[in-house]
């Protein structure tokens, strides 16, 4: 069974309302009006494991990093859309934003090792071909 959201003050439903927003009827902050907090978004805790994944997936070799890097990025950028819509409440934001920046910086710091990686073979192969 589907949970109604109603204004503590009024009683107005306001399920879909963002949460810093105001209830039409009587003003009341929506944040206050929720009731029972709503679960943490999965892709916010998704987008966490990626990202932190991602940074010490650079390290071999930067493959895993470049593929969960992205990964983790979408992930966070999906769940602070459905934080600031008020569906995913709790600690969601907070993730979303932790996973976003690790899925960032896993994604760069694959991308280095990979170009290093990427050098330190074909150098070699380039000295050897013309001397």
């Amino acid at each position: 069974m589907r949970q109604k959201f109603a204004c503590v003050g009024c009683g107005y439903q306001i399920r879909g309302l963002a949460v810093d927003s105001l209830c039409p009827e009587c003003g009341t902050p929506v944040m206050h009006s929720m009731g029972q907090p709503s679960p943490t978004s999965g892709f916010a805790v998704a987008s966490l494991v990626l990202g932190i994944l991602s940074v010490i997936g650079c390290f071999a070799y930067g493959v895993p990093g470049i593929i969960m890097g992205p990964l983790a990025i979408i992930f966070g950028s999906k769940a602070k859309k459905l934080a600031r819509a008020g569906i995913a409440g709790g600690s969601t934001m907070g993730l979303a934003q932790a996973g976003f920046v690790c899925g960032i910086v896993g994604t760069v710091l694959s991308l280095i090792g990979l170009t290093m990686l990427v050098i330190a073979i074909v150098l070699p192969l380039m000295a050897g071909q013309f001397p």
